[in-house]
């Protein structure tokens, strides 16, 4: 089966992306793309968040080719996207939300050592309702990857190429807390 290749946009009401998958130190995800992976002939941005600690994730850039599928960081591509904090989320319950994640507001300057590079990146507290846009409100695109098997760091998931895989067109991704962290989708 041939990948989903089409442009599926959000509908305004948005769209469940599912939980973030990272619960575990140094567990990268890498689906949301600056554009249409199977489109894309040459160099691709993608959003990559890495979880640096229980409660603290850091989202950063990475640039990367589909035909050689390796993707590095980029730092100068931080002033391409905007992250805004919205506040604690849920609203009620600032006693059992960890000090750290109450004062960090989402989108300050971050650093972890990632494969043995230091990479810059953006503050993304657990427990707070964050909404990252590119900067002109260009279009991103959420690929489906293959699921997680184990706990291995900074390893991101195979993309889907079967045409069963999610594939939206966004303007926003939002990050939140229910019972566990979760993203969607948005216009």
């Amino acid at each position: 089966m041939a990948a989903n290749i089409n442009d599926n946009w959000v509908q305004r009401s948005g769209q469940f992306i599912g939980s973030s998958g990272m619960t575990f130190a140094d567990q990268t995800a890498a689906d949301i793309y600056y554009n249409n992976y199977f489109r894309t002939q040459g160099f691709n941005h993608r959003i990559a968040v890495i979880c640096v600690s229980w409660g603290m994730s850091m989202l950063y850039i990475q640039e990367g080719t589909q035909a050689q599928e390796q993707w590095a960081p980029q730092g100068p591509m931080l002033n391409t996207v905007d992250v805004q904090d919205n506040g604690v989320h849920p609203a009620i319950g600032h006693a059992n939300i960890p000090q750290v994640n109450r004062l960090t507001l989402a989108g300050s300057p971050a650093a972890h050592v990632i494969n043995g590079q230091v990479t810059v990146g953006s503050s993304l507290p657990w427990h707070r309702r964050i909404t990252v846009i590119r900067v002109g409100h260009h279009p991103m695109h959420y690929h489906q990857h293959q699921s997680r098997k184990g706990h291995e760091p900074f390893i991101v998931p195979p993309i889907r190429r079967d045409n069963r895989a999610a594939h939206w067109t966004m303007r926003s991704l939002s990050f939140g807390t229910q019972v566990s962290n979760y993203r969607s989708a948005g216009l």
